[in-house]
């Protein structure tokens, strides 16, 4: 039978909103199998779905259902060199990195085919410190998401498949943490230092990406030479893709006097969206951060004896914005961020 459901269609808002901040991980492993009896508000959700396509069989197909093979190995490829050059951006040692279909053992006893994977040293991840080591973990679905972005594909259904995609790295982080911190602390520290990341190594991740579409494979040595590469090698892309994406969602807007009142999937999907945008700026202001220290630097170092007034003043500006008003920046969106978690706890 052709699929005729996404996941958004069948998890409760709840669950949802749940597997947006703590990951895919062991509580939501029965989902994978179509299982939805841990939770009562899915099955509804899903007797609803069957009351609206008028039969018993609820069939969900593959995540982001609209991309075409050739774009769903870009996808992986994103992923997995997310994970590679975020790794060894930080430190771990990385084996090799692969793209293509077979068997894994994942965190928690499970056994899945999966289409890539990063593989690192198991003694340099053991040295890493927990946040390192989410910004790893983490990085696969940040990058995927940012794809999504370039594509103007960013919706609260597909960043659902894509949160499906990092099960895998979900149950992993888990038993890393061993219930030792909450899930939601260490995903929310481990996404933006992966954003953080991203953000100034885009260029090389694309590469990364690029290189395993060619050949399927890199060695630790071949990524570890992109990373600290200064070269800003465009990526070969796939044809240019549609700009809108089917959305079999189900609707919970309700219409009074010809105005829209949102429902509370909407309300969680842009509580969830503001909440990735948010890391997405943060990333952002600590890549400008960065470049305004080195520019500061780099003036301070050929002007800095300069008695011209405005040269100091240059300096000085530059100074400011990296030691100050980015700052002031991080904790504004951080602020305003937190303001809107809390409220849709409360939801």
């Amino acid at each position: 039978m052709e699929p005729n459901a996404r996941y958004a269609d069948v998890i409760c808002d709840s669950c949802q909103y749940d597997i947006m901040k703590n990951g895919w991980g062991q509580r939501f492993v029965p989902l994978i199998r179509k299982d939805f009896r841990h939770c009562q508000d899915c099955i509804d959700r899903v007797d609803a779905m069957r009351a609206k396509l008028g039969t018993h069989d609820v069939v969900i197909g593959l995540p982001l259902p609209f991309l075409s093979e050739d774009e769903r190995r870009e996808y992986t490829a994103v992923h997995e060199a997310a994970h590679a050059v975020v790794g060894t951006r930080l430190g771990m040692t990385l084996d090799n990195v692969v793209v293509g279909e077979h068997e894994s053992d994942l965190a928690g006893g499970f056994t899945a085919n999966v289409t890539g994977a990063a593989y690192f040293d198991v003694p340099s991840l053991e040295a890493s410190t927990l946040n390192d080591y989410a910004a790893m973990v983490t990085a696969g679905v940040v990058a995927n998401e940012r794809w999504l972005v370039e594509r103007g594909q960013d919706t609260h259904p597909n960043r659902l498949d894509v949160a499906y995609g990092g099960s895998g790295d979900a149950l992993a982080l888990e038993a890393a943490v061993n219930g030792n911190v909450p899930m939601r602390q260490v995903m929310k520290t481990g996404r933006a230092d992966a954003n953080r990341v991203i953000a100034e190594h885009w260029a090389q991740i694309t590469t990364v990406a690029r290189e395993l579409l060619t050949n399927g494979r890199m060695d630790g040595d071949q990524v570890r030479r992109v990373v600290n590469t200064a070269h800003q090698i465009a990526p070969t892309r796939v044809p240019k893709p549609r700009t809108t994406t089917p959305n079999t969602t189900t609707s919970n807007t309700t219409t009074a006097t010809g105005g829209n009142t949102m429902g509370i999937e909407e309300v969680l999907a842009a509580i969830s969206n503001t909440s990735s945008k948010g890391e997405q700026i943060q990333g952002a202001l600590a890549q400008v951060q960065q470049w305004a220290g080195e520019i500061a630097g780099h003036l301070h170092m050929a002007l800095g004896e300069s008695g011209q007034h405005e040269v100091q003043q240059v300096i000085a500006l530059f100074q400011e914005l990296a030691e100050q008003r980015i700052t002031e920046l991080h904790q504004l969106v951080s602020g305003a961020v937190s303001e809107i978690e809390q409220y849709g706890q409360r939801l």
